[in-house]
Formats: structure tokens, sequence, C-alpha cells
């Protein structure tokens, strides 16, 4: 990873870059592969999705982060996790900033949908419990069908957890553990979209667009 750091970064889009970087050299078990900024309004997108199943494009949007692992759950050995990411530096932002946005990942097919929260390090540990519990408290209240990540970045490369576990007393993680940690948290929560025809279908140009075998 770059020396950048969060206070750095200069905004989101910056930061989905750079953790891109820092997956791409970790590479864990069961990790294939990661994309970012990936729109699906495109005209290729658009292009595919008339070729292979004709009617209306769905709804507009992009996807921060794409991970790709290996699953032997699906017959096609895929696991695609669309990550909405969003930075917090202090209290301006909404603990509820993201959700609206990662459910309608669930139209295209993904097969798990995550929020990830990135906090400075700079922020106290009491303000970003508050965040989280109250990201919680939606999500689980709701049952939504969310993998919900909150950490603090460390450095250039280090992550503290506050969901889905609380880790941070206890020291902070390498990119190679946190991608571990979300291959299993995807793996246990799952897209409740996927057995409609619909989602299917959009599912497969998402692995077209992505260069994914069908």
């Amino acid at each position: 990873m770059s020396k950048d750091n969060l206070q750095q970064i200069k905004d989101e889009r910056e930061l989905v870059r750079i953790l891109k970087d820092l997956f791409e050299e970790s590479k864990p078990s069961g990790f294939k592969k990661i994309f970012r900024h990936t729109g699906l309004s495109t005209k290729r997108f658009r292009d595919l999705w008339s070729e292979w199943w004709g009617g209306d494009v769905p709804p507009r949007l992009e996807v921060d982060l794409i991970f790709v692992f290996e699953d032997i759950k699906n017959s096609d050995r895929v696991l695609l996790a669309g990550v909405e990411v969003e930075l917090f530096r202090d209290k301006a932002k909404s603990f509820c900033d993201g959700l609206q946005q990662i459910l309608s990942f669930g139209l295209f097919g993904f097969d798990s949908l995550v929020l990830w929260h990135i906090f400075s390090e700079e922020m106290d540990n009491r303000k970003i419990e508050d965040y989280v519990r109250s990201t919680k408290e939606i999500i689980d209240g709701f049952a939504l069908p969310v993998v919900y990540f909150a950490t603090k970045l460390i450095g250039r490369d280090r992550f503290e957890f506050f969901a889905p576990w609380s880790f941070y007393s206890s020291g902070s993680w390498d990119a190679s553990y946190l991608l571990s940690c979300l291959k299993s948290c995807c793996e246990g929560k799952r897209n409740p979209l996927l057995h409609k025809q619909d989602i299917e279908k959009r599912r497969k140009t998402l692995k077209i667009l992505l260069k994914i075998p069908v």
C-alpha cells in the first residue's frame, strides 16, 4: 500500500483505490479477484443486458468494491460480494449512510451485500461505538440481509474491528485476516433475492461484465 494515511486521503474514491491495491497484495486463501468503482450504468452493461436478456435495463448504480471468492455452495463455485464503503472522519455523517445503496446491490444478483464503515484513526472509540451500535440496531432489528463491517484504519494497512466483532481492544489486524473474516461472514448471509428469475439473469450479466466464466 502507498504511504497515504486516512488524513491525507481526500475522499472515498481515493480510499477505495488504496484498499484495492492493499487487498491485491494480500490474497488470502479463497480470494480470487477484486474490482473497484464498477459502473452498472455503462454502455457495455446496457449492451450486454440487451443482447442477452432484452427488456428494461435494471436501475443504475456504481459499486465501490466487488470481491470474488471461491464458493463450494454455488453451482458456479463463485461468491460475488458487493461492497459499499463509507468513510468517517468526524460526526458529520449519519450512522445509516450507505444502507440504501447497499440494499440496491441485491437487485443485481450479488451473492452478499456488504456495508463497510471505515473510521479515522483519530476518532474516539466511544464515538465509533455509538455509530456502530445504531447501525447494527437497524440491520439486526429489521433483519436486513447485510453484512456489516466497521473498522478503524490504523496506519496504512492495519484494521481495528468494531463490527461484526469488537477486536479493537486486542490490537489491529492485517488485510489478509480482514478478507478471510469478510468471506466467512458473506458465506453465512446471502442475498434473499437470488432465487428470483430476474435476479439470476442480472447475476449472469454481472459475471459477463466482470469476465467471470458463466
